[in-house]
């Protein structure tokens, strides 16, 4: 008998490290997946980012519009209402045998809530990541957790975390962070197929990549940030790749930051969507990565790619060796990038590609444990299990 797995997923990043567990599910012959689409995939301002899962060949199984024209945090709170009230609908008509979320969004909330009340299987990608960042992203991945009935931790140190929390032993997974698994499939391109791709004419000189995400907990200051960031990398002679940031709070003021760089410095190309293949090259030719993205925490290591952290956001987070964390000082910013370019014994020492994340096969893991699990009152039923 056949099992169908819904994956539910709102922006571009979040479907990156889900893509190949949705692969690895659809290949096994007794699981069946399907996608939930919502938040910013369904955003012509975002990019419009259905359109990778559409030419993955993923079964969309429902489309649900969430993302409201709000940069405060009240839109975010009435999206998350706006998935609730999708998901149910899907669910009187669709009833998955598990639903997948996966880290610290509103989507993960959502959905576990949502497949909490209609007693669905809900499975946890992620859980038991912890940055001491003071963003909301953590209290709600550990929230998820609690509510989930099985979890896909990225690390030991993660899933130590879930038995702190009262999980019992069996329903936590060990198997390595998904997005590693992406770089490892997605054939290679060359350094002049990657400037083709990306419109640049570089000639093989350095760049960086940027990806920066506002944080809930100061939002406000998002300008502020940004527009310190944008002086540094003006005045660095860098090549950048910049990246749209996420839906977040203070998302406006980071892209109108981003865009006024890229208008007056020629050396800054900034980009709303690329398509996987060439996101993953991009970055396998890449000099580093600079901003405060998860990528630079999970999958750079993998790549051997430097990493500038700057800010609040994964302060904490169990990380490699290639990870500096910078505060939003214009001078520090700078010696880190300074080491980042041309200190050659860190490069070295970062292209040992050492990681706590896993070896890349972590989805076909998932897609194994989802197969042999015994959907049964010991799965639904959750107990609190206390340390000794």
């Amino acid at each position: 008998m056949t099992r169908h797995v819904h994956f539910l997923t709102g922006i571009r990043s979040e479907y990156d490290i889900l893509a190949p567990v949705i692969e690895a599910v659809n290949n096994m012959g007794d699981l069946d997946a399907s996608v939930i689409v919502t938040g910013g995939h369904l955003s012509t301002r975002m990019g419009n980012s259905i359109s990778q899962i559409e030419a993955d060949g993923f079964r969309i199984a429902a489309r649900i519009d969430s993302l409201l024209a709000s940069d405060g945090v009240s839109g975010r709170v009435k999206g998350a209402a706006l998935q609730m009230a999708g998901m149910t609908d899907l669910f009187a008509q669709e009833r998955p045998d598990f639903l997948v979320v996966m880290g610290d969004r509103e989507e993960s909330m959502t959905g576990a809530l949502t497949g909490l009340y209609h007693h669905i299987p809900v499975v946890h990608i992620g859980g038991g990541d912890h940055a001491e960042d003071g963003n909301v992203d953590n209290p709600i991945r550990h929230a998820v957790s609690k509510i989930a009935n099985l979890h896909m931790a990225t690390t030991p140190l993660s899933g130590q975390r879930l038995r702190a929390l009262g999980e019992e032993d069996w329903r936590i997974n060990v198997v390595g962070a998904s997005g590693l698994d992406r770089l490892v499939s997605t054939p290679h391109m060359d350094r002049a197929g990657v400037e083709a791709a990306l419109n640049l004419a570089w000639q093989g000189q350095p760049y960086i990549v940027f990806l920066y995400h506002p944080t809930i907990t100061d939002f406000s200051a998002a300008r502020a940030h940004m527009e310190t960031i944008s002086n540094v990398l003006e005045k660095s002679g860098v090549n950048v790749v910049a990246l749209m940031p996420n839906t977040d709070p203070g998302n406006d003021a980071v892209v109108a930051e981003l865009t006024a760089l890229s208008a007056r410095c020629e050396r800054v190309k900034l980009f709303t969507f690329l398509e996987r293949h060439v996101f993953v090259n991009m970055l396998r030719h890449a000099h580093a990565m600079v901003g405060n993205s998860s990528a630079g925490i999970l999958e750079a290591p993998t790549l051997g790619l430097p990493t500038i952290n700057i800010g609040k956001r994964q302060r904490g987070r169990e990380h490699a060796d290639n990870v500096i964390f910078t505060e939003y000082d214009p001078e520090e910013i700078q010696r880190a990038l300074d080491k980042v370019m041309n200190d050659s014994v860190f490069r070295a020492q970062v292209a040992k590609r050492e990681t706590p994340y896993g070896d890349g096969t972590t989805s076909a893991r998932i897609a194994q444990i989802l197969s042999q699990t015994n959907i049964d009152a010991r799965l639904m039923h959750k107990r609190f299990i206390l340390e000794t």
